[in-house]
């Protein structure tokens, strides 16, 4: 079984908990990279980002004075990311969206309704046209590739990081190997944050 949970983004000496001790989530958090030019932190919380105190990243960015960024892990497979800037737009993307398709709209059982097994390449084909149309509007409302890309390498910059070439840091979004963690690490320090 793969992680679940939460990885924060944000700059400043303080921990999550020392920022937002209402956040009982925090108390169990684990640094995983700190030290960085400009002190930026990323921390492993242990439940989803629906899990967290609705608002949190924008009262994280206001106390930080600074660009905040949160990835919600569907169990190593995939992640949502939400980035919030101080002088930048809030935007949105998928590390990984295929993946989170299976989470977000579960898949029909691969039996009959007498308990037949319909083999391993059995489709049903509702169900792909609801998935396809799941992901056109997910698409939609937190575009990927360029767009994120873009996007992205905006935030860093307006949290006086220096990210890589946006090629770069296109090719670690698009990329679909291995844990999500490591897509996410990878991405991240692309944009200039420790890694």
């Amino acid at each position: 079984m793969g992680f679940w949970g939460t990885f924060v983004v944000h700059r400043g000496d303080r921990a999550l908990g020392e920022l937002l001790p209402h956040v009982a989530e925090f108390g169990e958090a684990e640094l995983c990279a700190g030290g960085a030019p400009g002190g930026w932190q990323v921390t492993r919380v242990f439940c989803s980002l629906n899990e967290l105190t609705e608002g949190f990243l924008t009262g994280l960015r206001d106390l930080t004075a600074a660009p905040v960024l949160a990835a919600d892990v569907l169990d190593s497979d995939a992640a949502f990311v939400t980035a919030l800037g101080v002088h930048t737009e809030p935007w949105q993307t998928w590390l990984n969206l295929d993946a989170a398709m299976g989470y977000l709209r579960a898949p029909p059982s691969p039996f009959d309704e007498n308990d037949n097994y319909l083999g391993d390449d059995w489709v049903d084909p509702e169900y792909e046209r609801e998935i396809a149309a799941l992901k056109g509007q997910i698409l939609a409302e937190s575009p990927g590739g360029e767009v994120a890309a873009a996007r992205a390498v905006a935030w860093a910059l307006d949290g006086g990081l220096t990210p890589g070439p946006a090629g770069e840091v296109l090719a670690a979004l698009v990329t679909d190997e291995g844990f999500v963690e490591d897509q996410f690490f990878t991405f991240i320090g692309r944009l200039g944050l420790p890694a």
